[in-house]
Formats: C-alpha cells, sequence, structure tokens
C-alpha cells in the first residue's frame, strides 16, 4: 500500500492482493520508520453506513471503508473510491496500476494491469 499526503488528502494505492484482502474484510497495513518513531497507516473496512473515513491517533493513520463498498470495488473495474465532499482530509483510495516505463528495482508483479497503452 501506497500513501500520498498533500494538505488535507490522503490517497492511498493498493496491489491487487492488498484489494483483495480489503474486499475480504481484512486489513493492510504499512509502517514507515524514522530514527526513533513509526508512523503507521492502516486500511480496514467497518460495517456503519459512512462511506469512507480517516482517523490520526497514536502516530497511525486509519482509514476505514464501508465493508459493502470495499467489496463492491474489489470485485469490479471501479478503479477508486472516495470519501464525500464533508469529510476532512478528503480520502482517495485506488488500484494501483503497474506504470509505463519500466523503472530498475521496482517489482510491479503485484499492480493492475495499466489500461492505458501511453503515458
Amino acid at each position: 500500500m501506497k500513501i500520498r499526503i498533500k494538505g488535507d488528502s490522503i490517497r492511498l494505492r493498493l496491489s491487487q492482493s492488498e484489494v483483495a484482502e480489503i474486499g475480504a474484510g481484512n486489513k493492510v497495513f504499512e509502517n514507515t520508520h524514522f530514527s526513533d518513531s513509526v508512523l503507521g497507516y492502516v486500511l480496514k473496512s467497518h460495517t456503519d453506513l459512512t462511506p469512507v473515513k480517516a482517523f490520526f491517533q497514536d502516530n497511525q493513520i486509519e482509514i476505514s471503508i464501508n465493508h459493502t463498498v470495499a467489496n463492491t470495488w474489489a470485485n469490479s473495474d471501479q478503479v477508486g473510491v472516495t470519501s464525500s465532499e464533508e469529510v476532512k482530509p478528503s480520502i482517495l483510495i485506488e488500484k494501483d496500476f503497474q506504470c509505463l516505463t519500466v523503472r530498475p528495482g521496482e517489482d510491479e508483479s503485484d499492480m493492475f494491469q495499466n489500461p492505458n497503452t501511453v503515458c
């Protein structure tokens, strides 16, 4: 899972196996280590009616997606899911596509096939 934060927006990009985990109701997480602390970020599903929501506590960003929404997204060609406009920060969760140009040292074997053919 990759994370991009810019101002009041968070974008998560997930590999095929991570999307399958979320679609099955499981969580996925990553940690970024600093010299003496860790920033964690986790994506999990929930059962309330809010499509997407986010919290930050104890050095961890927790984003959750409604289980039905996650399952539909995981089992379709839908690329992404977004939070409502009222949610801060705004959240975009999307499938991660293979790059169109080869980048040495990057394993993209678990990424989704890119629907584009040129940059």
